[in-house]
């Protein structure tokens, strides 16, 4: 009788516990900052849920807002946090430097190769300044990461058929960019990870989820956060949805929070 009396206790103990713990809802607490580029500012939102600060979120295209909320449905659940640029909802940056305007995609600035060919892509000029100007803005952005942080996770959303897992397949773009690919017929290929680590690859595919391993080695250098993080070898993942596939994104956040805890 005393071992099923202590049986049931122990089963009522974690039932309340699982139950107390799934239905925690941390409350945002957001620290701004602003970094100035001479003639205007840009605000750097960072959210914080709860204690944890070893998984960070980032959002780095503004227009992309569908990935900010379903970060944000997740967060709430599980703690961590939420870095966004603020761009007026819109996808590339734009500042002044002596008296000359200047475009350039901020996910495209976190190496040197990459700040020189995002410049020259989107601008018919560039300068030394301007050049600075955005190696210091994305030195901004990475000291706001914590030296707790052991994953970085990318907010990203696309449109139909125009950046899918497919573009890392037969004649994708982005093909020689990828050492290993997982593609699901039954998943959206607009919907799908990248990631920097082999283990973690592999526990997305065992899911069923479109994914793919970067070439730490020989992705191209973009300038992009990804190739950042595999050239420091710091755990990096993308979740990438297409825009109006915000709760397929929140399910692949959770799973995937599931494996990095």
């Amino acid at each position: 009788m005393l071992r099923i009396t202590t049986l049931l206790l122990f089963v009522q103990l974690s039932l309340t516990g699982f139950s107390q713990t799934d239905s925690v809802i941390y409350s945002p607490v957001q620290s701004k900052f602003t970094f100035d580029w001479g003639n205007n500012l840009t605000t750097l939102l960072l959210t914080q849920y709860g204690p944890r600060t070893e998984i960070v979120m980032i959002h780095l295209h503004d227009n992309e807002s569908a990935s900010a909320k379903a970060a944000k449905k997740v967060l709430e659940r599980t703690g961590g946090l939420l870095i966004q640029v603020q761009n007026k909802e819109k996808r590339l940056m734009h500042f002044k430097k002596s008296g000359k305007s200047f475009l350039f995609d901020p996910n495209r600035i976190f190496t040197p190769a990459g700040i020189r060919q995002n410049l020259r892509f989107l601008n018919n000029h560039v300068t030394s300044a301007a050049l600075s100007s955005v190696k210091a803005f994305s030195a901004f952005i990475l000291q706001k990461i914590p030296n707790s942080a052991t994953i970085l996770i990318a907010l990203h959303n696309n449109n139909n058929g125009k950046y899918s897992i497919n573009s890392y397949r037969g004649n994708g773009s982005h093909k020689k960019d990828a050492s290993m690919v997982y593609a699901n017929k039954k998943n959206d290929p607009d919907n799908f990870f990248i990631v920097t680590d082999k283990q973690l690859f592999k526990k997305l595919k065992a899911e069923k989820y479109n994914v793919i391993l970067q070439n730490n080695a020989k992705a191209k250098d973009d300038g992009s956060l990804s190739v950042y993080c595999g050239k420091i070898k710091i755990g990096y993942v993308n979740v990438e949805a297409e825009q109006g596939s915000m709760e397929e994104q929140v399910r692949m956040l959770r799973s995937l929070r599931a494996f990095v805890k």
